[in-house]
């Protein structure tokens, strides 16, 4: 009797369980949204040559310096499966790099397991907050993702969680994910007329995550036709140009873990380039929606003559217009709605944004022309405030060597910029939108070779070969740290001397000896940390406490 008693109880808590879990899945699994007919087939693929291949009208091809080129036209779900099928290798290389990194930062499968299952349930609306038309495109693309990562999740929940990915990254900006810098200036009268913009995507998530980016010119049914900078499976907008001049960039802002999802704020700015041609209508759309992060959305206008920063945050959104003609934008608020709210305080207060803001602040008033051409060397300027060296990939600097791209916009001109891998170190191709024709045959060359800007010295010289050595040096630092193995003291003397201005190098030095038990080497390598320019007071007080609890 009471066998049978234990095997009814397990058998309801079996039932319970299984009941549960089924539950679990019909919640968070995305419904397919509605679609129209298609007549879009892998079939109808051609490969034109290597590296070239074309789809009706769309096309994709590599260019001469490394970054893929791909014209993409038609409706939503027509747009999608055209992405999916082109962009196939390239979504599928994508998604294989996101998951090897974030296995590679959460080694435990029992972690990523919990990790996975919270996301889903914390996204499980994710879908209804993107308008049908974008959740018609994901799907077209959804098609062709590979079978390898469904234990991950069906391939349309894969992909509209990934583009919550770049939010998740701004939520938790306190890891270092996130932080970009962008300088405006423009100029109207009847001698010159000019404006300009370039901006650093340093959103960093592995060097091979930013090898394959794609420049996108995308001529949809509904809306204006635009550039954008992306990547394999990515449909919504981080820098991107439309044909009336509008251009837009994304800068993240401090927030608040946040508590329920919301539409992603590549999406926003998605439909911000497509549908908007001023500061008011971006607004006005971006008004309608509700973000779970806070961004700091940078739009310069032609038809305004204008440049201003939409501050949205998850409760209110804000509007900065500069004082003068230069809009300088980091990782802060600065409009009267958001500036004096004290999580942003604390922020300016805490990180380096307000460092890279006053830095940026330095070289544009420096500069004598607006040019692109000087707007690349700010762009990629390493120094601190006042020229001080800060060392290699210092989070102070404007280049902190790990940006995804860097863009520079003219949009009196329609031309836009796109840096090569790696980061804003390689060659600037040149675009041009206002010759539409260009890009809707796929055998003529969309790049100006004679408005390309070239590398910076610093990528051609013996530096950058030192700070490539430096960050494989770290990778050893971290694990013998890790996993207290030893490391030799001639591999310590090179990793101080690949990188000696960087406060970083002897913050992982005094994690390394403390480990080891070697207390006084860890004190004085932490000592040596605090006497450079460290970016966060966070690390600062770390390597104080780490002091003291040595000490005792």
């Amino acid at each position: 009797m009471e066998l049978k008693k234990r095997y009814l109880v397990s058998g309801i808590l079996l039932i319970i369980l299984v009941i549960g879990a089924i539950g679990f899945v019909v919640r968070v699994v995305y419904a397919a949204p509605p679609l129209p007919p298609s007549s879009v087939a892998p079939n109808q693929l051609e490969v034109v040559s290597d590296n070239h291949y074309r789809l009706g009208n769309s096309w994709l091809k590599k260019s001469k310096h490394g970054n893929w080129e791909s014209y993409i036209e038609g409706s939503a779900y027509d747009r999608g499966k055209t992405i999916g099928i082109l962009h196939q290798q390239l979504i599928q290389d994508q998604e294989q790099v996101f998951v090897d990194e974030i296995n590679n930062n959460v080694s435990s499968w029992f972690l990523r397991k919990t990790l996975m299952m919270g996301i889903a349930w914390f996204n499980r609306d994710l879908d209804q907050y993107i308008p049908l038309e974008y959740r018609q495109e994901i799907y077209g693309v959804s098609e062709y993702f590979a079978d390898e990562y469904d234990y991950i999740g069906p391939k349309y929940n894969r992909i509209i969680n990934y583009h919550a990915a770049h939010d998740i990254g701004h939520a938790v900006q306190n890891m270092h994910l996130v932080g970009c810098t962008s300088v405006g200036m423009w100029h109207f009268s009847d001698t010159a007329q000019f404006m300009r913009s370039g901006r650093n995507f340093d959103f960093y998530f592995g060097d091979e995550f930013a090898k394959n980016k794609i420049v996108l010119f995308c001529n949809p049914d509904e809306g204006y036709k635009y550039l954008s900078v992306t990547w394999g499976g990515f449909c919504g907008v981080v820098s991107g140009m439309n044909e009336h001049g509008l251009s837009i960039t994304l800068n993240s802002a401090i927030s608040e873990i946040p508590t329920q999802s919301g539409t992603p704020v590549s999406i926003i700015a998605r439909d911000i380039l497509q549908y908007a041609q001023t500061i008011a209508e971006a607004q006005a759309i971006a008004d309608r929606y509700d973000s779970f992060v806070s961004e700091l959305f940078t739009i310069s206008s032609l038809q305004d003559r204008q440049m201003a920063v939409i501050e949205k945050s998850p409760e209110r959104t804000g509007l900065y217009v500069p004082p003068s003609d230069t809009l300088i934008v980091t990782n802060h608020y600065q409009s009267p709605e958001l500036k004096n709210l004290p999580l942003n305080l604390e922020h300016m207060n805490a990180s380096e944004s307000v460092d890279r803001y006053t830095r940026a602040q330095e070289l544009s008033s420096r500069m004598e022309s607006c040019a692109p051409v000087p707007l690349a060397a700010l762009l990629r300027n390493q120094a601190g405030i006042h020229d001080k060296d800060l060392g290699l990939g210092n989070p102070k600097a404007i280049n902190q060597l790990l940006a995804h791209h860097a863009v520079i916009f003219d949009n009196v001109q329609r031309r836009v910029w796109v840096s090569n891998y790696p980061f804003q170190e390689n060659t600037f191709d040149a675009y041009d939108l206002s010759h539409f024709e260009r890009w809707t045959q796929d055998d003529v060359s969309v790049t100006i070779d004679s408005l390309e800007i070239a590398p910076d010295p610093f990528y051609l010289s013996e530096g950058f070969q030192t700070f490539k050595r430096f960050k494989q040096l770290k990778e050893q630092v971290i694990h013998a740290t890790n996993q207290e193995l030893p490391l030799t003291p001639k591999l310590v003397e090179e990793f101080v001397a690949s990188n000696p201005q960087y406060y970083e190098t002897y913050r992982l030095l005094g994690n390394y000896f403390a480990v080891q038990n070697k207390s006084q080497l860890a004190i004085d390598y932490y000592k040596q940390g605090l006497a450079k320019d460290i970016a966060y007071t966070e690390d600062r007080d770390y390597m104080i406490e780490q002091i003291k609890l040595l000490s005792e």
